[in-house]
């Protein structure tokens, strides 16, 4: 009978070794995946910073702590990959020694070549899937919205229990967006990702950037760094790893991290991947994967309408504009332009309106149209009496002020967000040159009259989009939070917003907010915008007196 057990024991040896998470097959399984479907990484043609080791991060800086008043002392100088993890406060951080961002960026650009390309991969497996996390270093951001020291990114794909992906997650700003496994662009097994210019952002599509959150450069325009050139660095578990990965256990920044102003302007560097997100993107990949943006193949297509807007736009401007020019001519050659004739009516004094509304229509271009400004009692609003948060007009669209600049005042951190850098005084200007190509081809004083009277309805739609757009500023607040990872939106800001929403044309209301105390928020339509208006009232006035001119050939002889 004990030989019977002893033979089923030996038997049921591999299995049991099976089971152990560490053992050589699970690792060389883990590896396989990992292989299989490492990312393809496209960049842009100005990208300065690129995937890169934990080695060199930590190598390159020294280790300091956050003191309350956000002043730092030095901790250690030359920490390593083996006993970064021994400091586990969350008010250590990472500071690059260079200092600056040309130095930093100039110091790595001298040793990439030698350094190479890294990504870090964690594999979690489940009972029922599997989830490959390529997590990706670089030594600092420089995007739109955030300017920091290191910068962390991911590349999550879930699999099924028979190995097969189903989604890709791809982070972007704190958040991120899942596509399932058919929309995703592919080379071979690996997915295909768009690196966002500076931010590092991650994206499905060369031409995503616009929306939403977004406001980052993608393109495919410059270097490609693929499954063979990308060193993969199988990570173990929090606590459970080799000791040159001591660094998975660190909890503070892996950049400078400042002041909490500095923090919530997205100034200081990123949480590690363990504590990254508040820790649920490594521990709970799929409940992180529920609470991202979805994204399929209609998302894509918007996506392409928002890349190239303007230019669908101007397209349809110039072929429309083309097909006038060919009807002038026509007419010209057939001797039946009646411009001159026009000119000799009453049609001149309805032109002259019209030529008047123009001039307003130019000026209220280059004049604020909208407004919210604030100040407080203390923190960046104090510094400079009423400072402007948002700004709207002809030329630079909508702006919001992140204080990203030297200053923190009213001209230092305007950034254009969204879909909304469209540069709006461009097509009014074009509608204005349509309009010129009418006149000189008059056929009917009636028809010319209606356009002008319908014309100015161009004129009233600055006034009617600003007014839908701050009435709809409640939506955004989910957005503005995904800006600004782990910060929630107080009580007292999101009934601010509100107050501004509920009456757009004008107004002024304050809140209590526990750092800088009480803040007055004044906002209103500007100049341009009630300018538009008068432009259009104008413009109505010479349709219809356009209206009355003479109509056909035959009355001008």
């Amino acid at each position: 009978m004990w030989k019977t057990c002893l033979v089923l024991l030996i038997l049921l040896l591999p299995a049991l070794a099976g089971l152990d998470s560490s053992s050589p097959a699970r690792a060389q399984s883990s590896s396989s995946l990992a292989s299989t479907f490492a990312p393809v990484l496209h960049f842009t043609s100005g990208e300065r910073f690129f995937p890169t080791s934990v080695d060199y991060l930590i190598g390159a800086s020294a280790l300091k702590q956050r003191l309350v008043n956000g002043s730092s002392t030095l901790v250690n100088p030359g920490p390593t990959p083996s006993n970064l993890g021994t400091y586990n406060s969350t008010d250590y951080f990472l500071d690059n020694k260079l200092g600056t961002r040309d130095a930093i960026a100039n110091d790595y650009s001298s040793k990439v070549g030698s350094l190479g390309y890294f990504t870090y991969v964690h594999v979690a497996n489940g009972t029922a899937s599997t989830v490959i996390q390529y997590w990706l270093f670089y030594a600092y951001n420089n995007g739109p919205l955030n300017d920091h020291e290191g910068d962390l990114e991911v590349v999550e794909l879930f699999l099924d229990s028979s190995g097969s992906p189903q989604h890709a997650l791809y982070s972007q700003h704190g958040a991120g967006e899942n596509a399932g496994w058919n929309d995703v662009e592919k080379s071979d097994t690996h997915p295909v990702v768009y690196v966002a210019q500076g931010s590092h952002a991650n994206y499905f599509r060369p031409y995503q950037g616009k929306i939403g959150v977004e406001n980052d450069v993608v393109q495919n325009s410059g270097p490609t760094i693929n499954p063979a050139n990308l060193k993969l660095v199988l990570l173990g578990e929090k606590g459970s790893h080799t000791s040159d990965q001591s660094w998975l256990d660190f909890p503070g920044r892996w950049g400078y991290v400042g002041t909490d102003q500095e923090i919530v302007l997205g100034r200081a560097g990123p949480l590690g991947p363990v504590f990254n997100q508040g820790g649920t993107r490594w521990s709970q990949p799929q409940s992180y994967l529920s609470s991202t943006l979805g994204v399929d193949g209609n998302y894509f297509i918007l996506a392409f309408l928002a890349a190239y807007l303007v230019i669908i736009i101007a397209a349809y401007l110039a072929v429309r504009g083309a097909w006038k020019v060919v009807g002038i001519a026509r007419l010209h050659r057939k001797g039946g332009l009646l411009f001159g004739k026009f000119l000799k009516s009453r049609g001149l004094i309805g032109l002259l309106f019209g030529a008047v509304a123009i001039v307003i229509t130019v000026v209220a271009l280059f004049l604020p149209w909208y407004s919210i400004s604030a100040s407080s009692q203390s923190g960046p609003l104090a510094q400079h009496g009423s400072v402007t948060l948002l700004s709207i007009d002809g030329i630079h669209g909508v702006q919001v002020n992140l204080f990203t600049g030297a200053g923190g005042d009213s001209t230092s951190g305007f950034t254009t967000l969204f879909l909304l850098q469209i540069p709006f005084a461009i097509f009014l200007a074009v509608g204005t040159a349509l309009l010129a190509l009418d006149i000189i081809g008059v056929k009917n004083g009636r028809r010319l009259g209606s356009k002008f009277i319908l014309g100015a309805i161009s004129s009233l739609l600055p006034f009617i989009l600003i007014f839908i757009f701050i009435n709809q500023l409640p939506s955004f607040l989910p957005l503005a939070s995904g800006l600004l990872p782990g910060t929630n939106i107080p009580p007292q800001l999101d009934s601010l917003v509100r107050a501004v929403a509920g009456n757009p044309v004008s107004g002024s209301a304050s809140q209590q907010f526990d750092v800088v105390g009480t803040t007055m928020v004044n906002w209103g339509y500007g100049l341009g915008a009630y300018l538009f208006l008068f432009a259009a009232l104008v413009r109505i006035i010479g349709g219809f007196v356009i209206r009355t001119a003479p109509c056909h050939r035959k009355q001008f002889s």
